[in-house]
């Protein structure tokens, strides 16, 4: 989002927030997918539709604004943006990994709730890592392509980078 709109709008993100997010959520795809714990993958999920749905609410937020900025662990790193495509990104990755649940606990397909455990882990991954959000990316895109009520994006995707 070009900062002019977003500076307008007063919307804001804590980039660090985010990178914790995304740590939580590889760390427990992993773990969960390492031990065979579908419980963990229901936990990830429930935290994800939770920082979606009800940001202030989110079980990262809390720990993060809680326990890791007091400490002084992390300091908050906030900049324009707009929320709506992070919460968007959120909101897929709690599906993949609702999917993910279901496949695993109620349809006994292990190999499907696996591989969706896996996309949400190496997405978050690859978001974390080099700070490309595909959910930010495909918010964007259905923005232009009119199936979202509005684009908040001026003049385009824009990748961060690391």
């Amino acid at each position: 989002m070009g900062s002019s709109v977003a500076a307008q709008r007063g919307l804001r993100v804590d980039t660090h927030l985010l990178k914790f997010s995304q740590a939580w959520v590889v760390g427990l795809a992993a773990l969960a997918f390492l031990v065979n714990q579908p419980a963990i993958v229901v936990i990830t999920a429930a935290a994800l539709a939770l920082s979606a749905l009800a940001p202030e609410l989110g079980p990262f937020r809390l720990l993060y604004r809680g326990v890791v900025v007091p400490l002084g662990l992390l300091r908050p790193r906030v900049v324009e943006d707009d929320p709506a495509p992070h919460r968007f990104a959120q909101g897929v990755g709690a599906a993949f990994l609702v999917a993910a649940s279901v496949a695993l606990l109620v349809a006994h397909a292990s190999a499907l709730g696996w591989a969706l455990d896996l996309i949400v882990l190496v997405l978050a991954g690859v978001n974390f890592s080099v700070g490309f959000c595909a959910g930010c990316f495909v918010y964007y895109q259905l923005g232009r392509l009119g199936l979202l009520p509005r684009v908040r994006y001026a003049g385009g995707f824009r990748w961060r980078g690391a």
